[in-house]
């Protein structure tokens, strides 16, 4: 999914006036120590590119203060709260001005690298604490994934592998080590002069080999690459396993009426807090997308339409 996060002085001096919501937070400068949780959260909650605006140098009332402070430094100070953060993400910072007096406004979209923390991450190495890697952290937040941490304990070590087809299981050689898993994928290598091979993850099960004494992978056979059914695949893992009922309901909503404004409640029984977190996941793993009006002063989730047919044939199925 992509959205434009640009925004031109007028769009940022309309929301620095307007009143305070989920897109706009106002600092003074001298709130320092806020700058930093205000985008993190920004990075976090937000819809995935949609842009929120982190206003520093303005009031609450959405006026610029004075006595007026030095931007640049602002800037400089600001950048190095940021890395702090972890993992990083991306924001532009732009000085805008307003009746001849500037302020620092933050342009931060909802960031698919999410979550973000405001510290750095360390794990040890030896007698050390060090700070950990882009790869480290993925890992680390892979591990909440049962699948992804029982195959991670495998990383670098032999396991055995068969590949299911409709009339056979094909073995693969005893010398494929697993080289690499996150929540998505695991990767596999049968010999190290030839590439990895990865596979998704709604294709792998896991059993154990108690003669070899290795994890057993059975990997449902990867030349099936009818589009329809992946999606079907892809979309029963994220509605079935990743989202809630309530989610599921939202979602199903959704797809009857196609179009729903960001922000209202759009079934009875489900709350606003539930369907917004819900609906990040939906809009995470792109079965959701969320456009604006011609103004940008709405936003509205949409069914992305490449998964439509797959979500009106596994929806019912998840909520027998």
């Amino acid at each position: 999914m992509t959205i434009k996060v640009e925004l031109n002085e007028a769009d940022l001096l309309a929301r620095m006036r307007n009143f305070e919501d989920h897109l706009v937070e106002r600092k003074v400068v001298k709130d320092e120590r806020d700058w930093k949780k205000t985008a993190v959260a920004f990075a976090n909650s937000v819809p995935v590119g949609l842009p929120a605006v982190l206003y520093i140098g303005v009031r609450d009332t959405g006026e610029i203060e004075t006595p007026q402070h030095n931007l640049d430094e602002v800037e400089k100070k600001f950048n190095r709260h940021m890395e702090k953060v972890y993992p990083r993400f991306a924001y532009v910072p732009k000085i805008i001005t307003d009746n001849g007096l500037q302020a620092l406004a933050v342009v931060i979209p909802g960031s698919e690298l999410r979550p973000h923390f405001a510290g750095l991450s360390y794990v040890r190495r030896g007698s050390e604490n060090i700070e950990s890697s882009e790869e480290q952290f993925s890992e680390l937040i892979a591990q909440r994934n049962s699948k992804t941490a029982l195959l991670l304990q495998s990383k670098g070590k032999s396991v055995t592998v068969f590949i299911r087809t409709k009339d056979s299981e094909i073995p693969w050689p005893t010398s494929t080590v697993l080289v690499a898993c996150n929540q998505f994928y695991v990767t596999l290598k049968k010999f190290d002069h030839e590439p990895a091979h990865s596979f998704p993850l709604s294709r792998v099960e896991i059993s154990f080999d108690n003669l070899r004494n290795t994890l057993q992978l059975e990997i449902s056979d990867p030349n099936r690459n009818a589009w329809n059914v992946q999606l079907e695949r892809q979309v029963h893992q994220i509605v079935g396993f990743e989202m809630t009922h309530e989610g599921q309901i939202v979602l199903k909503h959704l797809l009857t009426v196609g179009k729903a404004e960001f922000g209202r409640q759009l079934v009875q029984e489900v709350s606003l807090e539930t369907q917004n977190k819900q609906m990040q996941i939906a809009v995470k793993r792109g079965l959701i997308q969320v456009e604006q009006d011609s103004k940008r002063i709405h936003t509205f989730y949409v069914v992305n339409q490449e998964y439509a047919v797959a979500l009106k044939k596994v929806l019912p199925e998840v909520l027998e």
